[in-house]
């Protein structure tokens, strides 16, 4: 039955499940999906969500027993359930200091489904000396588990609980948008994937690859690392502290364990080897992929290293024009160099960067940057935009600013729900130039924390009370 003649309950089951099935695999078509039915199917996925998981996370439950949430009839009932984005780096620093892994896996066993949570907790991690030894237990360990970090710009690493499905169904959308399918059947060209980083590792823009390898490429060999190398978390970790500690005056207290301190050495000398990975890494590039179409997904300041380098050793126009460079974030941050867009285009010879808005803690969709300049949403996440002072909802229509907040539809073995640091405007009614008939970002994305000078303390919707009985008992690990 073509999905057009799908019930809504029908419907809502494939993007929850297999989202690329839900337009037949057509890019065109998931770009125009009309914006009444994605508000009907996510709000029928929504329901479905909630009543699958809200007795099964504990913490989740904990949450909306407080706030006596226990159905949900409209698209705004979630609010209140909504976690900090912070919650995912809200357990007791010294756990990592002393490697005591055993009550960080009970600490995250809070944060996913009972059943997952069983499994982490008969894991024998006691052997862990870092976090290296423990992300490869849990991998064995918990195969069906992927758990993936952030970059700890703030001194403490998100730790990220995905499952191997979230990934693979996001891979199959990526497939889907960088080849511009048109059906199940649309011949698939070759394809190469350029990564100027580490080959492996377990922070979140790197370990995705696991999924993306097979989804896009097929083999092992059509992946090109400029770095053959596992990036050590421990020594990522470090230098988070060493930037926490020297912002606050407190370097001289700081203990470093022989065996990181090992680490550290090692990671200083793949430092000092990486003139010759590089020079590798171009050669490969300028002879056997030239003229070669490449997907290249990085963070705008890893493809613009990439491109000068490139233009310095005079290589331009590298690759097919119809190749698909890939960078998400939408320069929240910081600030941009000018012309680094030229420089990608000018080494790559593509004809253009595609560009998202995306987040870590959301595997399920990166929401693209259209011709006019905005960041459309993904189908299989749900828009919020809250009060900056209270997190009460915004209202959904005319064009609003505020603090982004999203649903992730596609979480299985997790709350969907978290509240971000950034500020945007959303467009909730006028259409867009571009024609796509989704919602959209207009303007600049910005953190709080840079309009305030300062930390951004979020409020939640949730009364007082029961989001800190909730986080209390996220962080009660005794027993």
């Amino acid at each position: 039955m073509p999905t057009s003649q799908l019930s809504i309950e029908q419907k809502t089951r494939l993007l929850l499940n297999s989202p690329a099935e839900l337009t037949a695999y057509s890019q065109q078509a998931w770009d125009m999906l009309p914006r009444t039915e994605i508000d009907a199917i996510q709000l029928c996925g929504l329901k479905q969500r909630f009543a699958m998981l809200r007795d099964r996370i504990p913490v989740l439950k904990k949450l909306a027993d407080g706030e006596g949430v226990n159905h949900v009839l409209h698209i705004n009932d979630v609010v209140p359930l909504l976690f900090e984005h912070t919650v995912y780096k809200s357990y007791p620093p010294s756990l990592l200091e002393k490697r005591n892994f055993g009550q960080i896996n009970k600490w995250l066993g809070k944060l996913v489904t009972s059943e997952l949570a069983q499994a982490i907790a008969a894991v024998n991690v006691s052997g862990c000396e870092g976090l290296d030894d423990w992300f490869e237990v849990m991998d064995e360990a918990v195969p069906q588990l992927r758990i993936s970090h952030t970059s700890g710009t703030s001194g403490t690493l998100s730790f990220l609980p995905h499952a191997v499905r979230e990934w693979e169904k996001f891979a199959q959308l990526r497939k889907m948008n960088v080849h511009n399918m048109q059906g199940p059947d649309t011949p698939l060209p070759d394809l190469h994937t350029i990564y100027p980083y580490y080959r492996k590792g377990y922070l979140s823009h790197v370990r995705v690859h696991e999924a993306m390898i097979p989804a896009l490429l097929g083999h092992e060999s059509r992946f090109h690392a400029a770095y053959p190398a596992t990036l050590s978390s421990d020594v990522l970790h470090l230098g988070a502290r060493l930037r926490a500690a020297q912002s606050k005056g407190t370097l001289d207290r700081l203990e470093i364990s022989p065996q990181l301190q090992a680490k550290k050495q090692a990671f200083d000398q793949l430092q000092a080897e990486m003139p010759q990975h590089l020079a590798a890494f171009f050669d490969q590039m300028s002879t056997e992929l030239r003229g070669k179409r490449v997907y290249i997904a990085a963070t705008w300041n890893l493809l613009h290293s990439m491109a000068k380098a490139g233009l310095e050793r005079g290589l331009e126009a590298v690759f097919d024009p119809d190749s698909f460079i890939h960078t998400s974030g939408g320069g929240k941050g910081v600030v941009q160099p000018e012309g680094w867009r030229d420089d990608v285009l000018r080494f790559t010879g593509a004809r253009r960067i595609n560009e998202s808005y995306a987040m870590s803690e959301v595997v399920g969709g990166a929401h693209p940057r259209c011709e006019a300049g905005h960041f459309h949403f993904a189908p299989t996440v749900i828009p919020y935009l809250l009060d900056p002072q209270t997190s009460r909802p915004l209202p959904r229509h005319g064009r609003v600013t505020g603090r982004a907040a999203f649903f992730d539809l596609g979480a299985e073995i997790r709350w969907g729900g978290f509240i971000t640091g950034d500020e945007i405007t959303i467009e909730w009614d006028q259409p867009c130039a571009c024609g796509r008939p989704s919602y959209y970002v207009v303007g600049a994305i910005q953190r709080y924390s840079e309009l305030t000078g300062g930390d951004d303390k979020i409020t939640c919707a949730a009364t007082e009370d029961s989001h800190r009985q909730a986080m209390d008992f996220l962080n009660t690990l005794e027993g």
